[in-house]
């Protein structure tokens, strides 16, 4: 999936975390670029760090899928990308997050787990005179339906589980990266013509908290193209 990896690489612990993740990600094809952010080369397809100052600063403007190592990965056991998890919201970005994992998975014959986290409606009354319990559950029932139909957009030899989760995004999200999770795979919004990342509050959010490495992807040209794939075979 990655053809040119880059690497931002500080020659300190956070560059050894991000290379091990680079790696991870990589095929026997894959070619590696190293050097500070920089130096970032503009045809790479996705870039590695470590987490922390650069990893903030490439989710608020990299136009380009963004990995993030957690600190401390490098000294971790040698493993191999098994199960991937997606945090999803209905909208065309986490499409195309998971058009993303969906392809890894079939790659590296990953198990997909995808996460609806519904988050409750504060205030007594909610739309059309609903509570904001009626309206929450109603959210999650709309919500719950739009994961079932791209669940079932996906390629089917592509294993995948699927729940809605009530809490917040980036609690819930970080306590499925302590369950088993290989990869976190987010999408990320972009305005204007160079569609640049926008820092969101989950995936900054989780920079710190999440334990498994997050890999948050932009709303491009290309994912767009495969969140509209997703959306066409849902809706049929």
């Amino acid at each position: 999936m990655f053809d040119t990896i880059f690497v931002i690489d500080d020659g300190r612990e956070k560059g050894r975390d991000a290379l091990r993740l680079a790696r991870y990600l990589s095929t026997p094809d894959t070619d590696f670029v190293l050097g500070p952010l920089r130096s970032l080369v503009p045809d790479a397809d996705v870039v590695v760090v470590g987490s922390g100052r650069d990893a903030r600063r490439l989710l608020n403007g990299s136009p380009k899928p963004v990995a993030i190592a957690p600190e401390g990965y490098a000294a971790g056991p040698e493993d191999r990308l098994r199960v991937i998890g997606v945090g999803f919201d209905g909208q065309t970005e986490s499409l195309a997050a998971l058009g993303a994992a969906e392809r890894l998975a079939l790659e590296r014959g990953a198990t997909l787990r995808v996460f609806a986290v519904a988050p409750p409606v504060n205030g007594q009354t909610s739309f059309s005179g609903m509570t904001s319990a009626e309206y929450t559950r109603l959210a999650r029932e709309s919500l719950g339906e739009q994961l079932r139909k791209a669940i079932e957009a996906l390629d089917p030899s592509v294993r995948a589980a699927s729940s809605v989760i009530p809490g917040d995004p980036v609690q819930e999200l970080s306590a499925r990266s302590r369950e088993g999770l290989d990869l976190l795979v987010l999408g990320s919004r972009g305005y204007g013509p160079i569609r640049r990342v926008v820092f969101g509050s989950v995936s900054g959010g989780l920079i710190d908290t999440v334990e498994c490495p997050l890999l948050v992807v932009p709303r491009t040209a290309t994912a767009l193209d495969v969140a509209s794939e997703l959306i066409e075979h849902s809706v049929k």
